[in-house]
Order: structure tokens, then C-alpha cells, then sequence
């Protein structure tokens, strides 16, 4: 059985224009790929084809969400996705990735499979710090206990680290100022 049929599209018999389509991708999407750190989530993508006489251009449009762990306590929570990407596809002898939003499709090829492109544009919507009260002020979520030992932690560190003791004053100096 094939993984990504769900996400294929068959320009070939399309008209020139636009045809749009929308893609469901949930928890059996990230289960299908065996290398994925995202395993639970639900993200609509709608993607917008324009057929042209030579090539064709894709309007990726990404919402929802996927379980992630927040970076500083470990709770797990719903982060929400949403991005615009574009991509262009050209033909020629065989497949290559010339640049990031340029693919090359052999001159025979009549589908596109998009599984690898949303899976892609969805890492790319996931921001590089996770910590969800940082970005709505709300720590009801966070995991409190864990929250407790990273602060006594960080307060017995600085209390028998030498250089912390150091650049406490320093601050202190800078504050006074």
C-alpha cells in the first residue's frame, strides 16, 4: 500500500488555471513516516495548483495544530502551526531540487506527491523555542514541580558558583547606574 496516496495530485489531465484542493493531515500522516519527532496532530492544508503551458505553481496554506514538549518544563501541549509557503515547479530530464522553492519534475511525470512538502511546511511553522507561556503568558499549563527543581537549581548554583556571585555584583552595579 502506498503511504502517500492521499497526497498526490494529478496535474495531467488538469485544465490551465487554478484548482485548489485540501488536505487533511492527522495522526496517521506522522505515524506513516518513520523518522518524524511529530507524532499527534491535526493541520488542514489547503494548496492552490496553477497549471501553466510550462510549469506549475503551488500556494501552500497550513492551520492547526501538533503536540510538541515545551523547552522548559516538559509538559506536552497543543502548538499551533499556520504559514503560507510557495513552491515552483518546472520540468526536465529527472527529478532534482535546484533551490527550496524550486522542484524539477521529469517531462513524463503526471502527479505531484505533496506528503513530503506539508510535512516540511509544517516543521518550518513550529518555532525554534518552545515554551508556550512565554508566548501567551499563561503558566497553567506548565508542570510546576518541574518548574520548582529547575529554580532551586539555578538558586543553589548561584549561591556556590564563585562567578555567578561575580556577576551578580556586576549587575547590581549596572542597576545602580
Amino acid at each position: 500500500m502506498d503511504k502517500t496516496a492521499d497526497f498526490k495530485v494529478q496535474f495531467s489531465g488538469l485544465k490551465l488555471g487554478v484548482h485548489t484542493f485540501e488536505f487533511v493531515v492527522d495522526n496517521t500522516f506522522f505515524e506513516k513516516l518513520e523518522y518524524s519527532p511529530i507524532d499527534q496532530g491535526e493541520v488542514v492544508v489547503q494548496v492552490e495548483l496553477e497549471k501553466k503551458s510550462s510549469m506549475l505553481v503551488l500556494n501552500f496554506g497550513i492551520d492547526g495544530w501538533v503536540m510538541e514538549n515545551c523547552d522548559r518544563c516538559a509538559v506536552e501541549y497543543q502548538q499551533h502551526v499556520i504559514g503560507e509557503h510557495r513552491i515552483y515547479v518546472k520540468f526536465g530530464d529527472e527529478y532534482d531540487e535546484p533551490d527550496e522553492d524550486l522542484l524539477v519534475l521529469p517531462r513524463e511525470a503526471y502527479e505531484i506527491d505533496l506528503s513530503q512538502l506539508i510535512y516540511e511546511f509544517i516543521g518550518l511553522n513550529i518555532p525554534l523555542k518552545k515554551v508556550p507561556c512565554d508566548e501567551d503568558g499563561d503558566t497553567s499549563i506548565c508542570d510546576k514541580e518541574t518548574l520548582k527543581l529547575l529554580e532551586s537549581a539555578a538558586s543553589e548554583e548561584e549561591k556556590t558558583n564563585p562567578l555567578w556571585a561575580k556577576l551578580n555584583e556586576i549587575k547590581d552595579q549596572l542597576d545602580d547606574k
